[in-house]
């Protein structure tokens, strides 16, 4: 048997013989021949369709059933002669791959996860008796790559061209079609402006740079960013990938105005009402002043001309940011915006689709004001990206935006804001509401657009299988698949856990409420649950359903969750999927409960400065929070991929990172937004600002004065804890011996 080659140049049939072969040899130790002429009498492997193929033409009468230029595609077995011919082929170069990939799935028990492969040893594959034709349902299946830094595995800035190379396979072998690389301008000041914008020494603090997750200091020189920007595109368009080019007012706290850019250049800026972006760099420039609105166009066509393809553009618009108090007035200038920004795409590159980013309809406008601006898109050029369906926008989701049967449109989901690098998600409402994009046809897509990556396998799972056909299953049968195709022998035993764990998962995630780390976010305070008169107070032990509740329902899941854990027998942990899984799982339901906890705490203070009886049930809490913190750590100390160190350690592997980014990356995790679960982050300053807190409540307990609740010391406090966890390399927090597996888990059993 051979494989029979296309005639074709393009790149993705290429690719897509090569992936056979390859393998097929991984499969059953033979390499197969890659041959360009048939054979009248050898088994053959026929790569493409008619289009690329002549043989197909030649061969099958009527030709193979699928559309020109789709991603359909089919899997198709003959007899001619005696011999068994196997047809693979697509509509277009990435749909040929759709079938490779799926063959291996269906004939070898291949399976595809975004951390590695499931591949079977057999000394032979069957090639027979197949008949599989494939059709979306989704024209785009889109996956977007964010611009935080923090921990590697979940920060696609981080990544290197192999890791990129991975993502992309993934992505094919996932039936996506579109990806966005969203992770900042990189070098594109310096290509768009070469006598303008110099590159920045990768010695030194970039000059940008602010604080938090401002501070945008490269840790790979800004030259080679460039090159591994263009590798990265060059092998997507290999596999004939779709790229949204980014257009219009990109300026943004990932994309900033270069200080060389702004001392020489001198644009004007339009005047913010609202506080981000809000540094000179942040700041759109001036759209009302032509000249601006050139520049801005360069730096696409810059893109485009260095890196990318006109195949589809993008745009934020003016996101997330207020101009006017007055909504009127505020309104006209986003529409004035986007009429700029469609000009130019539709004048430049008449016969590309624009994207119309709808996280300012998520967070800035009201659903009145969202559909009068609809009503400016031309639907034959335009199409509606919403990735905030999973955010619950209280009467401002794309059903009240009247787009549904009406303009085209991409279901999205967002998942994941930067602190939630754990399991979670509402299953239930995001199925009920992608049952209404299903049966709308002005639905052209799904998307998945997190600030994380990979923070969540099953949401992955859930997600590749739905983009390309909702399937209405619910969240236990894709678990339980996922466990089949994931865990090989250990699959009884792994789904007996993630089946006790799943009501765990499902607690409810408020924006950034997910984690108690955002509830550690503070500009005047340390927890934000202990503004004692918080409007959102009552609504919180309401969205966990009562405390009674919670304790009936929940913690015996939980308990049951780690005692499944516990008894996974040892040499288990040196299967790597097992080992990453089992870690997040712990991971999140530590985080669930401290979460609890932190609330129920809330609410005993709240009762205390009332003038009920608390005090004892305070100090109780405030023993065993900070119990739970010091065992948060230790689970997260389980799994290299909690570890900032090791992430670090990853960058420098391939070439010398900015001696300054140690701290940036400090800097990028430590912030009122992006506090993450880190280890290093955990047992730096996580427990250490709770240590002060917990003094100062004991304080205020032992002198019983529930009015003197002033928290004017936190602000220093804090500063001083972060001053000198940057003192200390990460390394440090390293040193110490930590515990295995079964003693974290016999400890956490003792805390719950």
């Amino acid at each position: 048997m051979f494989i029979l080659a296309p005639k074709t140049e393009g790149k993705a049939y290429e690719v897509a013989t090569n992936v056979f072969r390859d393998y097929y040899e991984k499969i059953t130790g033979v390499k197969l021949e890659i041959k360009t002429e048939p054979s009248s009498s050898e088994d053959m492997v026929v790569i493409g369709s008619e289009a690329v193929q002549p043989f197909v033409y030649k061969s099958v009468v009527g030709g193979l059933p699928i559309r020109c230029d789709s991603d359909e595609y089919c899997i198709i077995s003959r007899k001619d002669n005696g011999r068994n011919l196997l047809f693979l082929a697509g509509g277009r170069g990435r749909s040929t791959l759709y079938a490779i990939y799926d063959f291996f799935e269906r004939q070898a028990g291949c399976h595809y996860f975004w951390d590695g492969d499931v591949i079977e040893k057999r000394e032979s594959i069957d090639i027979t008796g197949l008949n599989v034709y494939e059709v979306p349902r989704f024209t785009y299946r889109a996956i977007r790559y964010f611009a935080h830094r923090g921990l590697g595995r979940f920060q696609a800035e981080h990544w290197d061209f192999d890791e990129w190379k991975k993502e992309i396979d993934w992505i094919c072998k996932s039936r996506l079609n579109v990806f966005m690389l969203r992770i900042g301008i990189d070098d594109l000041f310096q290509k768009a402006f070469p006598d303008v914008v110099s590159y920045p020494s990768n010695e030194d603090i970039l000059p940008e740079a602010t604080s938090g997750f401002n501070n945008r200091t490269t840790f790979w020189p800004l030259e080679y960013r460039g090159e591994l920007q263009k590798k990265v595109m060059d092998y997507a368009f290999s596999c004939d990938l779709i790229h949204p080019e980014d257009c219009g007012t990109m300026t943004h706290w990932y994309s900033r105005t270069p200080i060389d850019f702004l001392e020489k250049v001198k644009p004007t800026f339009l005047s913010q009402t609202s506080k981000s972006q809000s540094e000179q760099t942040g700041l759109v420039w001036d759209i009302l002043d032509e000249k601006n609105l050139r520049n801005y166009e360069k730096l696409t066509d810059t893109h485009i001309k260095e890196y990318g393809n006109p195949e589809m553009f993008h745009t934020i618009g003016l996101a997330e940011r207020t101009y006017n108090e007055d909504r009127r007035a505020n309104l006209d200038l986003k529409k004035y915006a986007y009429r700029k920004i469609i000009n130019y795409v539709s004048e430049k590159y008449p016969n590309a689709p624009l994207l119309i980013a709808a996280w300012d309809f998520f967070f800035c406008l009201e659903s009145d004001e969202i559909r009068e601006i609809t009503q400016l898109f031309n639907p034959e050029k335009t199409i509606i990206l919403d990735y905030t369906v999973d955010l619950k926008a209280e009467n401002n989701d794309f059903e009240n935006w009247d787009i549904v049967g009406k303009m085209p449109w991409i279901f999205g989901i967002f998942h994941a804001y930067e602190p939630q690098n754990h399991i979670h998600g509402d299953y239930e409402y995001i199925t009920e509401k992608l049952k209404v994009a299903d049966n709308d046809a002005f639905c052209k897509g799904m998307a998945f657009w997190p600030e994380l990556s990979h923070s969540d396998t099953l949401m992955l799972e859930y997600f590749r299988e739905n983009a390309w056909k909702p399937q209405n299953r619910s969240i236990n049968e894709i678990a339980a698949d996922m466990c089949h195709r994931r865990y090989g022998e250990d699959e009884e035993r792994m789904f007996e856990i993630w089946n006790a764990f799943l009501p765990t998962m499902k607690l409810p995630t408020k924006e950034r409420m997910a984690s108690f780390f955002d509830v550690l976010k503070t500009e005047a305070i340390f927890l934000r649950l202990f503004q004692f008169e918080h409007e959102r107070q009552p609504d919180c032990e309401k969205c966990w359903g009562g405390f009674e509740d919670y304790e009936k329902t929940f913690i015996p899941d939980m308990k049951k969750t780690l005692l499944l854990i516990r008894d996974l027998p040892e040499d288990i942990y040196s299967k790597p999927f097992i080992r990453r899984d089992v870690a997040d799982i712990l991971k999140t339901v530590v985080m669930k409960k401290i979460q609890y906890s932190f609330i129920k705490l809330s609410y005993s203070i709240l009762r205390w400065r009332k003038g009920e009886n608390e005090e004892e049930q305070i100090r109780t809490l405030l023993d065993y929070n900070e119990k739970m913190l010091c065992l948060f750590a230790d689970t997260l100390a389980l799994h290299e991929d909690n570890s900032m160190y090791h992430s670090l350690l990853e960058l420098q592997k391939n070439r010398p990172v900015n001696p300054h980014f140690e701290n940036t990356l400090k800097d990028n995790v430590i912030n009122w937004y992006c506090r993450t679960s880190a280890y290093e982050a955990v047992k730096g300053v996580y427990q250490k600002e709770f240590s002060v807190f917990k003094e100062w409540m004991i304080k205020r307990l032992n002198s019983n004065d529930v009015n003197n609740m002033d928290m004017s010391s936190f602000p220093i406090e804090k500063e001083r804890i972060f001053e000198e966890f940057k003192s200390v390399p990460l390394k440090e927090f390293h040193n110490s011996e930590k515990s295995g597996y079964k003693a974290v888990i016999e400890n956490l059993l003792s805390a719950f």
